[in-house]
């Protein structure tokens, strides 16, 4: 479609430009977008063929690059030949000193090493009961194992995962100090197969195997497999007769290991050169390691008998045949733990670091001529006593014990708090073995009963039946002042509970800085202040202060980073103070290490944010420190 328009000429517009801006023939975009087509006639009508919008001319800015002669000219140019040359080797040089720079930086760079692989017995805490005497389930007057799995959610609640059953489950009337229906309870020999049904039998043990391995707990079993309950020396694991009669070993005197086994554990050693004997304990190690699956055993010190000299050596040759046993079960199944119950009394005959390590040691030495006050340097140098003697630090502590023959096992007859001592036994590293009522001050020897509520005629120790079971227990028992429900109340007091006090370090030393970091110990005589730190590279560091000092004493003012030869930093942030808090207690508070005041008989515990340092670094001078400023 087309249409005609007139268009005039002005008097503005120039004939030089209308000739520059319309050629002949050629077509015209107008500024309102007609699209028109100029005649060289002459004649003034424009044809409008389209609409379209108005685009603006564009300039002409083509690049025009060289010729190919230009080109090969610049190629065989010797300016140019060199300077490329140059530039490809600077190159080069450049990507070899990234990829040098880049190795060195790999090789000397600090970093965070890699986590160590521990096994379950290594990470958890091992509550150790004796069944008699911590739960009685039917008011029989006798706990049994029902009444342990009762208690599971109180393990739970306090980050128990490891149960270690007394071998009073073989022999209920053996070493506690119940009376039984008015009788005086006497040993009878235990065939370590055979669980008295007093306590529930096989089938509740088995059932409370199973119920803990579902909860990914473990359960581990007590084995006096080196000695015989029988006081005559003739039976042994049951009704079996021994080879030949054992002979009392103390009559040629008490200065000998075979008298020092019998006073400490009560019962007569085996003699473990006898090929049925060592059988036989044999066959009771794989009985429950691998038929029955239980993850652990604690067994007693094995010894041999020397028919010349008629002394008793210990029998390293069966201890090492009995790890031969637990590798070859473990290649089937878990990893099992294999503990020696070895009395406190005994340990210095001690004389290999593999029966070391699996031993449980005590804090505290126990001979009464060694003995002296607790204070910060007799603390320091008992730890430092083992590696004095060239020995590892303890992979297993032990707070107490229930044998007459450690007469200060328990934790109430030590010269420090409880809480202290506990603190120490959860922290130091290794795996803390806690006998049942320990996390509640309770004291085993005078008192075994477990303590669990205030309110109750037997302390709550009978679930049912209260009647009947204290009908059956004769009286012959005292009730704990204090228990467990008591001491769940006393929570949020000024003077927290022991129970508060084992809960919080329960959780704390999941941290990996006390899983697998290194310890360091110090004191100071002066403000009688007894330190350790635990620290693992590229993870929280901890420090623990006490002050030993007597409430009337006072405040100890020190620089605890001065102290420590800088180990521990210039501000820290608190994370628990016994029995009061004293100090900032928000994370985000930092404590001035240089200007502390620490509070007589007082547990301080601080950490600090990760150091990136080598493991070979970290506490280079731990070794020299003496810290007897």
């Amino acid at each position: 479609m087309s249409e005609k328009i007139q268009i005039s000429k002005t008097k503005d517009v120039s004939d030089e430009a209308h000739q520059v801006l319309i050629v002949d023939g050629s077509d015209v975009q107008t500024k309102v977008g007609h699209v028109a087509k100029f005649h060289p006639s002459g004649e003034q009508n424009i044809v409008v063929d389209e609409i379209v919008q108005y685009k603006k001319p564009k300039e002409n800015n083509e690049f025009i690059g060289l010729t190919a002669e230009e080109l090969k000219a610049y190629i065989n140019d010797p300016k140019w030949k060199r300077i490329r040359l140059i530039i490809a080797l600077l190159y080069i040089l450049l990507l070899i000193a990234l990829l040098i720079g880049s190795i060195l930086l790999i090789i000397y760079t600090q970093r965070c090493p890699p986590k160590p692989v521990l096994e379950w017995y290594q990470k958890d805490i091992i509550y150790e009961i004796d069944v008699s005497t911590f739960r009685d389930s039917n008011g029989d007057g006798i706990g049994d194992i029902k009444g342990i799995q009762e208690k599971l959610p109180y393990f739970e609640k306090n980050n128990i995962k490891s149960i270690l059953l007394q071998s009073s489950i073989f022999n209920v009337s053996g070493g506690t100090s119940i009376k039984l229906d008015g009788q005086i309870p006497h040993d009878k020999n235990i065939d370590l197969k055979v669980v008295d049904p007093n306590v529930g039998g096989d089938n509740d043990l088995q059932e409370l195997a199973k119920i803990l391995n579902r909860k990914d707990m473990r359960l581990i079993i007590d084995l006096p497999l080196a000695s015989t309950h029988d006081p005559n020396g003739v039976l042994w694991y049951g009704s079996l007769s021994l080879p030949s009669k054992i002979e009392q070993p103390c009559r040629g005197g008490t200065d000998n290991l075979g008298c020092q086994y019998l006073t400490s554990y009560g019962r007569l050693p085996l003699d473990f050169n006898q090929e049925e004997v060592s059988s036989a304990a044999d066959d009771r190690i794989r009985y429950w390691l691998s038929t029955k699956k239980i993850d652990g055993i604690r067994v007693n010190l094995p010894l041999e008998y020397n028919q010349q000299t008629r002394l008793y050596t210990i029998s390293y040759r069966t201890i090492k045949h009995w790890s031969e046993i637990k590798t070859e079960i473990e290649k089937a199944a878990k990893p099992k733990l294999f503990l020696f119950d070895i009395p406190f009394g005994l340990q210095r005959s001690i004389e290999t670091d593999d029966l070391h390590n699996k031993t449980a040691h005590s804090l505290f030495l126990l001979d009464p001529s060694q003995r002296s006050n607790i204070n910060a340097e007799s603390l320091n140098t008992r730890i430092q006593s083992f590696e004095n003697n060239n020995r590892p630090k303890p992979q297993f502590w032990q707070l107490g014990s229930i044998r007459k023959s450690d007469d200060i096992g328990t934790i109430n007859e030590n010269q420090l708090s409880k809480e202290m001592i506990l603190t120490m036994g959860m922290l130091f590293g290794g795996t803390p073995i806690i006998l049942y009522g320990e996390e509640i001050g309770l004291d085993q020897k005078s008192t075994p009963l477990m303590s669990w509520t205030s309110d109750s005629v037997t302390g709550g120790f009978c679930a049912r039946n209260a009647a009947d079971c204290e009908n059956h227990l004769k009286n012959n028992y005292k009730i704990a002042k204090t228990s467990v429900k008591r001491q769940e109340a006393l929570g949020g007091v000024k003077r927290d509970s022991l129970l508060t006090v084992f809960r919080h370090l329960a959780k704390l030393r999941q941290q990996e800085s006390f899983q697998f970091g290194v310890l360091e110990t110090g004191f100071h005589a002066d403000s009688n202040s007894f330190w350790f730190i635990r620290e693992a590279p590229g993870h929280r560091g901890y420090v623990v202060l006490f002050n030993l000092k007597k409430q009337k004493e006072g405040i100890a003012h020190i620089s605890l980073r001065e102290l420590t030869e800088h180990d521990v930093p210039h501000h820290v942030h608190y994370e628990y103070q016994w029995p009061t808090a004293y100090l900032p207690t928000s994370n985000d508070t930092h404590i001035d290490s240089d200007n502390l005041l620490i509070h007589p008989q007082s547990i301080n515990i601080f950490w600090w944010t990760a150091k990136l340092i080598k493991p070979n670094v970290l506490f280079k001078n731990a070794k020299e420190h003496t810290h007897t400023h």
